[in-house]
């Protein structure tokens, strides 16, 4: 059961930190001169949204993939 939970660990990770990135290419930040970027590439914009998307799903997935083995294994004991 842990290396299901190690997995929801990364998977999460990896999405906290892309919405990061969405969230720096879709504002910028001006007190570091981090201007946004979805102005100039829309198209770039929009497929890494989709992947923001795309990963939270998976994120949600694993959940629910990691309770229902939990429910099974709880009905075999």
């Amino acid at each position: 059961m842990k290396p299901n939970f190690a997995m929801l660990g990364l998977i999460t990770a990896g999405a906290s930190s892309a919405a990061a990135i969405v969230y720096l290419a879709h504002k910028g930040n001006n007190n570091t001169n981090w201007f946004s970027i979805c102005q100039q590439f829309n198209s770039f914009c929009e497929r890494i949204s989709g992947s923001l998307i795309g990963s939270f799903v998976a994120v949600v997935l694993l959940i629910l993939l990691i309770l229902l083995s939990a429910i099974a294994l709880s009905r075999h004991h």
